[in-house]
């Protein structure tokens, strides 16, 4: 490993943050309660977090608040667990910080049963820092927002103040009916 610069490292051990994702860390969220602790990742979380957990709606996973200590930290977020209905990735209402980024849409089938449309269909939601977003909303029936079974995002923090949120949101729907939105898919309001 090379020597960081002067100073890099002053600010809350932005080197260490980086160094927990490069080491592969893992959790993985089974509990399928909307406010169980376990959907409340802290930074020594940083890494692959597994959703094996069905969960249920109105579940938030929280993200950690963005700031100069964290810059580089990332979570990949991967859904293996059937969601109830409605839920959520936030940031907390009380920090600068909001999402930008850009995610990819698609239809799925599952191996329980719901069959693939015939048609492929995908499409791209972009959400800036002007829009002030601090929650991706998921559901994995509904067209317009997804997160079924192999939804697979990222979420970095890239700044003090920006956490870029990239990957693939699955519906799963037998349509080819895919309608994500900035304006369902992330909203204003955070935890």
């Amino acid at each position: 490993m090379s020597i960081p610069l002067y100073g890099q490292n002053k600010d809350g051990d932005a080197l260490d943050a980086v160094a927990e994702w490069a080491s592969g860390g893992y959790k993985e969220i089974t509990t399928i309660t909307a406010g169980h602790a376990s959907h409340t990742l802290s930074t020594s979380d940083a890494g692959i977090i597994l959703v094996s957990a069905a969960l249920a709606s109105g579940a938030v996973i929280k993200l950690p608040t963005a700031n100069k200590a964290r810059i580089g930290l990332r979570y990949r977020i991967i859904f293996t667990g059937t969601m109830a209905a409605a839920a959520k990735i936030q940031l907390p209402d009380s920090g600068d910080a909001v999402f930008a980024g850009v995610v990819t849409q698609n239809r799925c089938g599952n191996a329980a049963g719901v069959a693939d449309a015939a048609a492929v269909n995908r499409t791209t939601v972009v959400t800036t820092v002007a829009q002030g977003e601090k929650s991706m909303e998921l559901d994995e029936n509904d067209v317009t927002f997804g997160g079924a079974i192999g939804t697979d995002l990222e979420f970095i923090y890239s700044s003090a103040l920006v956490v870029f949120v990239t990957g693939n949101v699955l519906v799963n729907v037998a349509s080819t009916a895919i309608d994500g939105l900035q304006a369902t898919m992330f909203t204003g309001t955070g935890y």
